[in-house]
């Protein structure tokens, strides 16, 4: 979904405060319409007249390395296309937060990933358990090989530079921190931009090489060696066992490489093994540098096979062999083999399309007990398989849902299997080009929130709750998991809330969540709750849905509470079957709704709801009259006003219990208020506009002040209105932190006189602003709209919205920041002197 400015985001806040000060002197609606006074006759002392924005804080001090505080966890799940190569080791390497196995992806991926625009990943990247790590700049050629031998990380492939600068021949290794070359690399003098690494191993001692080359290290360093060679990890010195691989007179091809029981297992696609006759497959013994072929090895028909890869099963010291083939020594089978000591057998045919002969395993793995299979193939054994099977030692079956497109590489992650390849989707789950399949189902590479393959989710709404945070807007996938535009993070995974919500025959939108007693509230557009009908607003008790009567016949965008009722803003004329137009209420005792006040007719949606102590709801949105009848009861409004849930309501007072609350204004028409949010006496209120104070209605109107998207009004104190320095771009969403702090949600790049990208916080009784490290950043999409804020005293601040980047991490439509104020430097950056948000 593409968000434009006009979308209305509603934010909702249901903290109370005082209603002492300035409450009493705000002008009852009906009084400038024309109507009796009402019985809050004692408001008609005129309103405190605005006063020019306060003076903005110091110039902040340049930001610190602030971005530790934004979680990691809430990336996109999308792995780079193309990837082709998969390690696993329990050691990181990486900079993540990780403290388990770490995961190596390398491929031909330098495009967007993980919501990371391209670039950012140059086909390797590690996974730490929460979060991707670059690794540095990265290969400049496809990667198709990964080992980790201690601290260093090795790959092999096609590539000739390594880190942007350092000159690799196919060959290079990490050391955490940055890339070195490897004893000169690989080269293939025949052809040479054919040379490539395509398999590599290692016993701790040294590191077997294959793939395809004639030659290994340079000048005077360097060794004939075809197809496979041996580096001794302590010297840096190559050797090639009787000459490596061949294949009809010249060098053959290697790839793949495994270690068991002290021989080097290694195949691909051969004739010879130094000078043995080996079909694609055989061992070597490194102490004596001799190979060992197996029967007839791996052959297709008259001619020999290949062999794509390679795993072992340590306790029972078989080699599982994948690839292209119809027999394994004098074994019919294909696709598969195993070869237990010196004896081949097979775990049944694979097919494709029927034709044994067509088939191929580009993947193997072998993980709790279980071989797994990837490739292109459409049957295994006697079940049907396309792309994806799995042998538990008796047959062979599909995981799960299976996957639609083939399967490339696989590595033992524990019990688990990391999986890569070419798909997107296993049934209707999305796993782009990767996934860990798991005992409990699949588990992405990120819990980022989504609605496509390429990362994008919005988020216009958060709650934090005891059973976890609900997160609502619009978005299908929650992590590994379906879901309805609506889910909760317990802290580890995604609860789908009994399948969420749906609209006719589309995806529901959920604008708003709140909480009254134990139940969650959530409004949006949508038809349906838990497969039940539920007209854009519902009720979850923790396990179901239910609707709240018939519903609204229209969208609701916000929610607040207040009385014990739920009141409902949006652009709907009905409420169950009261007329309520654009603000209705719930009683859950009655299970009733009811109008507000004589229910006139906003000419335009509300946006936003707050509460004032335990009597005055505050109203915001585009609105500037209200109207009944066809006709205008009152205009200039601008955006704002306010109801009296204790007024005594006549029934030909059409206006009755609403008040004039001083408004907005953009470019000299009506402003859009779209947050709302009370703190200690104030009423903060953010939006779209460039004048707030403005009193159309007053004698003589008061024309407002400079004030961009954001205003506050001490209604709680001396009555003025001021802004504590406005932002560049519209405010979206208002909360509190640390008690005393109030953080600004939007679409701004600078907020007083900080860079902040999306996320800012302001001190009331100082003016101070400060940034939230780097904030959030737009990642592939080009989209930095920040939707949705609460804060979360057991975590920290939850930042909801649509973008693909917290702190520079991937965080796709939802981000959590776990530093306290204390914790955060005093502001952020100065923002550019070009960039003026206003005062």
């Amino acid at each position: 979904m593409t968000q434009t400015e006009n979308r209305p985001t509603p934010r909702t806040d249901p903290r109370t405060a005082s209603t002492t000060g300035a409450l009493a002197g705000l002008l009852p609606l009906s009084a400038v319409a024309g109507a009796p006074p009402t019985t809050e006759a004692a408001l008609l002392a005129g309103s405190p007249p605005p006063t020019a924005p306060g003076e903005a804080g110091p110039p902040a001090a340049a930001l610190a390395a602030g971005d530790a505080a934004w979680s990691t966890r809430f990336g996109a799940t999308n792995v780079g296309m193309r990837p082709l190569a998969v390690a696993v080791t329990g050691t990181s390497t990486g900079t993540g937060t990780g403290t388990g196995p770490t995961v190596y992806v390398g491929g031909d991926f330098a495009g967007p990933m993980a919501g990371m625009p391209e670039g950012t990943y140059q086909r390797i990247a590690a996974w730490d358990g929460v979060a991707w790590d670059r690794l540095g700049e990265g290969l400049d050629g496809p990667v198709h090989a990964v080992t980790v031998v201690g601290d260093h990380v090795y790959v092999g492939g096609e590539f000739t530079v390594a880190g942007g600068k350092v000159v690799a021949n196919r060959l290079a290794r990490w050391d955490g921190a940055a890339w070195s070359a490897v004893s000169g690399g690989v080269a293939n003098s025949s052809v040479p931009s054919l040379a490539a690494v395509r398999a590599l191993a290692s016993d701790g001692e040294r590191l077997y090489v294959a793939g395809v080359f004639d030659s290994v290290g340079t000048g005077t360093a360097a060794v004939p060696a075809r197809g496979f060679a041996v580096l001794d990890l302590a010297s840096g010195a190559w050797s090639s066992p009787d000459g490596g691989l061949g294949f009809l007179g010249g060098p053959g091809e290697g790839r793949a490489v495994a270690v068991l029981g002290g021989r080097v297992h290694v195949g691909g696609y051969f004739d010879t093994a130094g000078t043995v006759p080996a079909s694609s497959f055989a061992a070597l013994d490194p102490v004596t540098a001799t190979w060992t072929a197996f029967g007839d090895g791996i052959r297709s028909g008259e001619f020999v096979g290949s062999v794509n890869s390679l795993t072992v099963d340590d306790a029972s010291g078989t080699v599982f062999v994948g690839g292209a083939f119809t027999a394994a020594g004098t074994v019919a089978t294909s696709g598969v083999a195993t070869l237990t000591g010196d004896t081949w057998g097979t775990l049944g045919a694979f097919t494709r399309f029927g034709d044994a002969g067509t088939a191929g395993v580009l993947a193997l793995a072998f993980a709790g007990g279980r071989l797994y299979a990837g490739g292109e193939f459409t049957t295994a054994g006697n079940a049907a398989a396309s792309w994806w099977a799995v042998h538990d030692g008796a047959e062979w079956s599909v995981p799960g849902d299976g996957v639609d497109n083939a399967v490339r590489a696989m590595a033992a992650l524990g019990d688990d299997v990391v999986v890569v390849g070419d798909f997107q989707y296993s049934g209707s789950l999305r796993m782009t080009y990767g996934g860990v399949w798991t005992a409990d189902g699949w588990q992405t590479f990120g819990q980022g929130l989504s609605y496509d393959p390429y990362a994008d989710g919005n988020v216009f709404a958060v709650l934090p709750t005891p059973a976890g945070l609900v997160a609502g807007g619009y978005f299908d996938q929650a992590g590994p998991v379906p879901v309805g535009s609506v889910a909760t993070w317990t802290g580890d995974r995604w609860d789908p809330m009994a399948g969420g919500l749906r609209g006719v025959n589309a995806l529901a939108t959920v604008y708003a969540v709140a909480r009254l007693g134990d139940d969650v509230y959530v409004t949006g557009s949508f038809s349906t709750a838990g497969g039940g009908t539920a007209a854009n607003i519902a009720r979850w008790d923790g396990t179901s849905w239910s609707a709240l009567g018939s519903g609204l016949n229209g969208t609701g965008y916000a929610l607040a509470v207040l009385g014990g009722r739920l009141y409902v803003g949006g652009r709907f004329s009905a409420a169950g079957t009261t007329s309520a137009n654009g603000v209705a209420a719930w009683d859950p005792a009655t299970s009733t709704w009811s109008a507000v006040g004589n229910a006139p007719a906003y000419d335009d949606a509300v946006l936003g709801l707050a509460v004032i102590g335990d009597r005055h709801l505050v109203i915001g949105g585009r609105f500037h009259a209200l109207r009944a009848g066809g006709r205008d009861l009152v205009r200039g409004l601008n955006g704002l006003t306010a109801f009296d849930t204790q007024a005594e309501i006549t029934p030909g007072g059409l206006l009755d219990g609403y008040l004039i609350v001083a408004g907005v204004q953009q470019s000299s028409g009506t402003g859009t208020v779209r947050a709302l949010h009370v703190q200690d006496g104030d009423l903060v209120v953010g939006g779209t506009f460039d004048t707030a104070g403005v009193v159309q209605l007053a004698d003589p109107p008061e024309l407002g002040f400079s004030a961009r998207n954001l205003a506050v009004w001490h209604f709680g104190g001396d009555g003025r209105w001021e802004t504590p320095g406005g932002t560049d771009e519209p405010v979206m969403a208002l909360t509190t932190v640390d008690g005393t702090q109030v953080v600004v949600g939007g679409w701004f790049g600078a907020a007083g006189p900080v860079a902040a990208s999306g996320v800012a916080a302001f001190e009331p009784a100082t003016g101070a602003w400060s940034a939230f490290g780097s904030g959030v950043g737009p990642g592939e999409r080009g989209v930095r709209h920040v939707e949705a804020l609460a804060q979360d005293p057991a975590h920290g601040l939850w930042v909801g919205g649509t973008f693909d980047t917290a702190g520079g991490a991937p965080s796709c439509a939802l981000a959590l920041w776990t530093a306290t104020a204390a914790e955060r430097p005093g502001g952020g950056p100065e923002r550019p002197a070009e960039v003026d948000p206003g005062t």
